[in-house]
């Protein structure tokens, strides 16, 4: 019996830790998620909704584990049968979704250039007649140093009677000379390495959630045994068993 306790004692604190590190990285996930959908919000103009509501469900999955670890931890320390396997079964939903999310991600990263294609098109087309339009494509030239969708040259086709904004421009000592580059390529750089973070990030944590989850299995039948031996045995099924006596031999006088 002593030597059970001392297994699931091993696993206990084992787990225990590794629900700490969960919660450490679901609060990442949360800052993560909020600092993306603030990049994400600067230039809502040129990315389509779903990839504003990825940063969202980031944001609430995280919360969610967050209270859900916090749940699971006090089942632990208190060594509760259902808290732990109720942890372990919405652990598991949870987890699914974000399967799902990390799934959405990598097919959001191989649509970002034929998305911003569309998008900056759109936006150039309408640059002098949308003023939210045109002050989006305004700070993304000025940011990013570049002008129009492939080069500068898209500014001629759609606009010929019209100058260059002056965000196209890099200097105007000799009048406006413009960022030869065009705004596609360091935006969809901008973009996709935003989107593979999400899609990546979350494959690992899933990983890591995984071994939290197959843990706290493990921990909830090994406590489920090793109390119903303790009420065979007519002992207490508390998270603190009996001290063991001191004397395992009668004094000799």
């Amino acid at each position: 019996m002593h030597a059970s306790r001392k297994a699931l004692n091993m696993i206990k604190y084992l787990i225990l830790m590794l629900t700490f590190m969960c919660v450490m990285i679901e609060i990442i996930q949360i800052v993560v998620g909020a600092v993306l959908h603030r990049l994400f919000a600067t230039y809502t103009v040129f990315i389509d909704n779903d990839f504003i509501r990825a940063t969202h469900f980031l944001i609430a999955v995280g919360i969610v584990l967050v209270f859900l670890s916090i749940f699971g931890f006090a089942g632990i320390i208190f060594e509760n049968v259902i808290m732990i396997f109720l942890y372990a079964g919405m652990f598991s939903l949870v987890v699914i979704l974000e399967i799902i999310l990390a799934s959405a991600a990598f097919s959001m990263y191989n649509r970002v250039d034929s998305m911003l294609t569309r998008r900056m098109t759109t936006g150039i087309q309408r640059f002098h007649t949308d003023r939210f339009m045109r002050s989006s494509f305004n700070h993304m030239q000025t940011e990013m140093n570049c002008c129009g969708v492939q080069s500068y040259v898209d500014w001629s086709n759609f606009h010929p009677n019209r100058d260059l904004p002056n965000s196209c421009c890099r200097n105007f000592e000799d009048g406006c000379m413009p960022h030869e580059r065009g705004c596609h390529s360091p935006m969809s750089d901008f973009i996709g390495s935003r989107i593979h973070m999400i899609a990546t990030g979350t494959t690992i944590i899933i990983v890591f959630q995984i071994v939290c989850i197959i843990t706290a299995i493990i921990m909830g039948a090994r406590l489920s045994l090793y109390k119903k031996r303790l009420r065979e045995a007519g002992m207490s099924t508390g998270p603190v068993t009996a001290p063991e006596p001191i004397m395992t031999e009668k004094p000799k006088y």
